[in-house]
């Protein structure tokens, strides 16, 4: 744990990262296929989430070797004078508040700064008050759009808007104010989309060029899944919304205003529309859609438009969400692991730095209501462990910050990034993923049924003391056994993946007959990993 950081070293030109973000939307703007930037959005009501809370995920996704690790942030009393980066490049810093609050994040490593385009991004917080939010999933505007309004190359990006967001707001709502007052002042780098809640109220925030954004107030009884792509329509659809303040007037100035229903501005046809839609995204969010409600059953057509919210067949548990984030068209035509196609981009993908679903509960004290899961590495074959945000520290494991010194050094004996970024990498492809993936998937899936069940009779047994230090200890010492059981278990099942991939590796596919040696045409089948013969793994000890 530290105190805010503020220190103002050089790291490299924002506007490489603006470069390298244009460089990505000529491309999928040409032919429909990005590599980077691939992060998919869900929002899950509590009116129609299973256990009451809201639920907010978000896939952190590009290619590479990105480590994290799980960090909490102390809150500084009366302390004034300090500043945090706007831009990557640290040549615009914004003053915050004398007093900032104590939260919950999922940043890079240190060792992960090396990379050209990348800074710290805490990607998915909760702090003291309640506040849970994570930006950004990366969406397109079209180019009258950003003509009219260019990108600001030292304004605010992903990288650092949600940690200005989160130290200094107590409510949902401050937070979407805080972050629509940093555009207005210094104006986006980036191309954004956020989600934020509390207790009371969830917020979604279209970020579409350098000054221009549109929020809206996220109905309780309903839910959202969403790739790369914008899905605001029509503000009147919703309760309450907040707008920049040319959002409409600078359309309508530069001739890209677009009206429907009520001669009422649509946002999605003035800011975006049919050039900036590609399967790249538009699929991720059909299957979303289809997942959660049957109203949407049936096959994707990019011609097809899904609203930004609906309502699910029936309520939504947080497995499901967990599901949904590993999600690779199983079951559809789609499907890569069924298919070989490997021009399918999914939302379970092997690409992601990260996955965290943030769960805020109505009804618990403020200081203990969310619960961050996250997934260090992608979300496959990978595990959710639990952190709280009245959690006084992290376990050894999950805490490690590899120095930037030891940049390039895949070491998956120290850091669980690495143990799971490699059970990924080794289950993931069509060859392996039935014969060693699905088994160590469906080991995390048991484990974290443990862990879910687990958290809620911790939460319930933390809520009922009277003493909020010893509730906080109770919910950090829940959280840290898990977490360190995830890391023990996930060394012992890439060791187990290791031996038995090389004990079956055998260029020679086809059968032999076992007394002559003669090769049959028929290709040998491979049983699936069993992993109940490894007496080191700790699936009935998650929960306790």
């Amino acid at each position: 744990m530290k105190n805010l950081w503020v220190e103002k070293t050089k790291y490299g030109r924002m506007g490489k990262r603006a470069a390298a973000l244009l460089a990505v939307m000529i491309m999928v703007l040409n032919c429909g296929v990005i590599s980077a930037w691939g992060c998919t959005g869900v929002y899950i009501g509590k009116d129609v989430s299973v256990d009451g809370s809201v639920i907010l995920a978000r896939s952190n996704d590009t290619q590479g070797v990105l480590p994290n690790y799980i960090d909490i942030t102390e809150r500084v009393e009366n302390v004034p004078g300090r500043t945090l980066p706007v831009d990557l490049a640290k040549t615009v810093w914004a003053d915050i508040p004398a007093t900032t609050y104590r939260y919950t994040s999922t940043p890079f490593m240190d060792s992960a700064k090396v990379e050209k385009v990348f800074g710290r991004d805490v990607a998915a917080v909760s702090n003291e008050y309640g506040v849970i939010m994570t930006m950004s999933v990366t969406a397109f505007t079209n180019k009258k759009a950003m003509d009219a309004d260019p990108w600001v190359e030292n304004g605010i990006s992903e990288d650092t808007a949600t940690e200005l967001v989160i130290c200094q707001s107590k409510t949902a709502r401050e937070a979407v104010k805080v972050l629509m007052a940093l555009i207005d002042k210094y104006g986006s780098a980036e191309t954004n989309i956020a989600l934020i809640a509390d207790q009371k109220e969830a917020w979604y925030v279209e970020m579409y060029n350098g000054h221009q954004y549109a929020a809206v107030k996220l109905p309780d009884d309903q839910v959202s899944v969403f790739g790369n792509e914008f899905s605001l329509e029509y503000l009147s659809d919703y309760d309450e919304s907040i707008t920049s303040k040319d959002l409409e007037s600078l359309a309508k100035k530069n001739g890209f205003a677009e009206y429907g229903k009520n001669k009422e501005l649509n946002l999605f046809d003035t800011y975006a529309g049919p050039s900036v839609k590609t399967d790249y995204a538009h699929r991720r969010t059909w299957i979303g859609h289809q997942l959660l409600s049957s109203k949407y059953s049936a096959d994707y057509d990019l011609k097809d438009d899904y609203p930004l919210c609906f309502k699910p067949d029936k309520k939504v548990s947080l497995e499901n969400v967990f599901s949904l984030m590993r999600n690779r068209y199983e079951g559809t035509r789609y499907a890569p692991d069924d298919t070989g196609r490997t021009d399918m981009r999914v939302i379970g993908t092997d690409t992601s730095m990260s996955v965290h679903v943030l769960q805020v509960y109505p009804e618990l004290p403020t200081e203990m209501s969310c619960v961050t899961w996250e997934c260090v590495g992608p979300a496959p074959y990978g595990v959710f462990v639990p952190i709280s945000n009245a959690a006084l520290s992290v376990s050894d494991s999950y805490a490690k910050n590899q120095p930037y010194s030891e940049n390039g050094t895949f070491d998956d004996v120290n850091y669980p990034y690495y143990t799971f970024k490699e059970i990924n990498t080794l289950c993931v492809e069509k060859a392996t993923c039935k014969v060693y993936g699905a088994p160590v998937k469906a080991y995390w899936e048991k484990a974290e049924e443990g862990m879910v069940s687990g958290m809620g009779k911790v939460l319930s047994k933390a809520a009922k003391c009277e003493d909020k230090d010893e509730a906080a200890q109770i919910l950090t010492d829940y959280c840290n056994k898990q977490q360190e059981l995830a890391f023990a278990d996930a060394r012992h099942v890439l060791n187990d993946v290791r031996w038995y991939m090389s004990y079956n590796c055998n260029t020679m596919k086809n059968g032999r007959n076992p007394e002559t040696d003669e090769v049959y045409d028929t290709l040998v089948e491979i049983d699936p990993l069993d992993l109940s013969k490894d007496k080191n793994l700790n699936v009935t000890a998650y929960g306790r």
